[in-house]
């Protein structure tokens, strides 16, 4: 793959601004229904090998591991061990104006670590800590080693690309008022909220502060109660259901992202509320029937995090902090008499105990799940990291081609062993065995778009699918009354049109033969301008079947599929994205990049 992208890196310095309407007819396949196909199915592995010190394991062998699917043994097809690679820069020719490309840049490293900074599912408080004690590791991280900065409140960002330079990411960090301080999280509940509800609940129950309530009031008390709780238990359940929403949606950009970038990656993220249900539970029947309403979104995160080698390090952001009983925010004091004050407070330990306890599980399944590691219970963060990305960075990879070739939609459960060992394994425990038209068909059911959530103005590009892009102002610019080009037809003032012209990567599309020898897919284009504060200002997208006779997909192997969009952009657009969507593989790629002011005589009035 990466030799035919080098190549058409070179080869693609110039492409035509025409599009190729003769050679890659189109048509509307909106309505479409994805066919499944089976297809053969080679299963990766990365697993982490331990000592009892906690130390990774080195000079392992082959022979050493066996791979079992669904407790039947599989043959282990390739094997290596890494040891932490230095990473290769590749160094693009010039390109002309106006031109770009999301061709990845780093092509020969072993592993790299994304710090996931959590607002959305973490305490104020708590965020305040954990960056506190990033600043302080950064400040000694060892050179050399690839740090990529995200942060998620009410969706993905990225504050840093991976780079090795600790300075830059110690000047993201150290940015207070941007998106890297302190954020409440709207789907959170403060502990102080938490409490006061819980008490409202408690008083009510003991109404005049432990007194019953009259015997003619018993049962309206009663009512009352049971009905505030229904009500904090369905306002709970909307927000937990909106954070595991958000959180799902943000690891699958993530993996998007980090699926291009060679090796392992080791996402180290810091929350002190993991949702609950946001990976599969292996151990079950069912390993997703758990939130049955996030099952096919839980499916496409686990596929995205294990084809783009992704293992999960969850960090609990509390570190040893005091049970909230014990805070200045807890419990009220002086006004309850001390015997139901004790009370109180048991109650409240126990909830907290529960609660921890939970969060305490969820970040073990995580971690399991994608062969991670799990630490909390710890004001030792840098240390942790230390273990995180040194281990990290020390892996084994396997390869297998399942003995079971059909591919059913099943979860299909990992397991492997050392043999004559006792050393400690962390991999992941198992994958869904679909095509991805599997889950294509249901999102094209749902009418939901896959594209629009990896066209934000903040997101990282993307480079499943490699392309590049030219976009520059037409000229000559069409007349004034013409008809608006993009969804925001009725654009006031002043606009200017922009060709927007592609070249494609075919390699990274799914195109299958046809009678006659050519090839057919199916994809999805997308512009999108934002102005300067990030608004979406206008955006184009469209839909079509790719066909391709045999001559024209022979040459589009050197010169790549070539098209054609325009988009009309008012005077404060400043940044547009661009992605490409394949409809039948789910494989995405985008880019953004600002645009160059458009001259005066450029723009026309309505």
């Amino acid at each position: 793959m990466y030799v035919c992208r080098v190549l058409l890196c070179f080869v693609l310095l110039w492409f035509a601004a025409a599009s190729l309407p003769s050679q890659t007819a189109t048509s509307d396949s909106s309505n479409a229904v994805t066919t499944i196909r089976t297809k053969l199915q080679v299963v990766l592995v990365d697993v982490v090998v331990t000592n009892n010190k906690g130390e990774p394991v080195p000079s392992l062998h082959k022979e050493d591991f066996e791979i079992f699917e669904d407790n039947k043994p599989q043959t282990i097809a390739t094997f290596a061990e890494h040891r932490g690679v230095p990473l290769t820069q590749i160094k693009l020719p010039p390109m002309p104006p106006g031109v770009y490309t999301n061709y990845p840049l780093t092509e020969k490293a072993d592993s790299v670590n994304v710090l996931l900074l959590d607002a959305l599912n973490t305490q104020t408080g708590d965020q305040a800590y954990v960056r506190t004690q990033m600043i302080r590791y950064l400040a000694t991280i060892s050179p050399g080693a690839r740090v990529a900065v995200f942060t998620l409140a009410s969706r993905l960002r990225m504050l840093q690309g991976i780079t090795t330079d600790s300075a830059q990411l110690l000047a993201v960090l150290n940015n207070k008022k941007g998106v890297a301080g302190v954020h409440q999280s709207p789907l959170l509940p403060a502990t102080a909220e938490n409490e006061a509800d819980q008490h409202t609940i408690d008083f009510l129950t003991t109404e005049n502060g432990g007194h019953p309530p009259a015997q003619n009031g018993a049962q309206a008390a009663v009512d009352s109660v049971n009905a505030l709780k229904q009500f904090m238990a369905d306002a709970a359940a909307f927000q937990t259901e909106s954070r595991v929403r958000v959180t799902l949606q943000a690891l699958q950009q993530l993996a998007r992202y980090l699926s291009d970038v060679p090796g392992r990656k080791n996402v180290i993220w810091f929350s002190s509320a993991f949702p609950v249900g946001i990976v599969p539970d292996p151990d079950l029947p069912d390993p997703s029937s758990v939130v049955s309403q996030f099952q096919q979104e839980i499916r496409k995160t686990t596929n995205l995090l294990a084809t783009s080698q992704v293992a999960i390090y969850p960090i609990a952001a509390e570190g040893l902090n005091p049970d909230a009983v014990y805070q200045a925010s807890g419990a009220e004091i002086g006004e309850k008499r001390p015997s139901m004050a004790n009370i109180d407070q048991i109650k409240q330990m126990r909830r907290g105990e529960r609660d921890r306890d939970s969060d305490h599980t969820v970040m073990e399944d995580i971690a399991k799940d994608t062969g991670g590691q799990a630490f909390y219970n710890t004001n030792g963060l840098g240390d942790a990291l230390t273990r995180v990305i040194d281990n990290g960075t020390r892996y084994y990879s396997l390869s297998y081609t399942p003995t079971d070739r059909n591919m059913d939609g099943r979860f299909r459960r990992i397991r492997l062993n050392l043999q004559g060992a006792k050393d400690k394994l962390a991999y992941r425990r198992g994958y869904y065995a679909e095509n991805p038209g599997t889950e294509l068909a249901v999102v094209q059911q749902q009418g939901n778009d896959p594209l629009l959530p990896l066209v934000g103005r903040n997101l990282p590009d993307l480079s499943q699918i490699v392309y590049k892009v030219k976009a520059l102002p037409l000229n000559p610019q069409p007349a004034a009354d013409a008809p608006r080009v993009g969804s925001e037809t009725e654009l006031k003032g002043p606009v200017t049109r922009f060709g927007v012209d592609f070249a494609v990567a075919v390699q990274d599309l799914r195109l299958d033969p046809t009678p006659d020898g050519g090839r057919h897919g199916n994809i999805e284009v997308m512009l999108v301008a934002y102005d300067g504060e990030g608004k979406p200002v206008n955006f184009v997208v469209t839909k079509g079947e790719l066909i391709l006779k045999p001559a024209v997909y022979n040459s589009l192997l050197t010169v790549g599929l070539q098209m054609h969009k325009e988009i009309d952009l008012p005077k404060e657009a400043d940044y547009l994205r661009t992605g490409i969507y394949d409809l039948d593989s789910d494989a995405a790629g985008t880019l953004g990049f600002p645009l160059r002011p458009a001259s005066t005589s450029a723009a026309v009035s309505k």
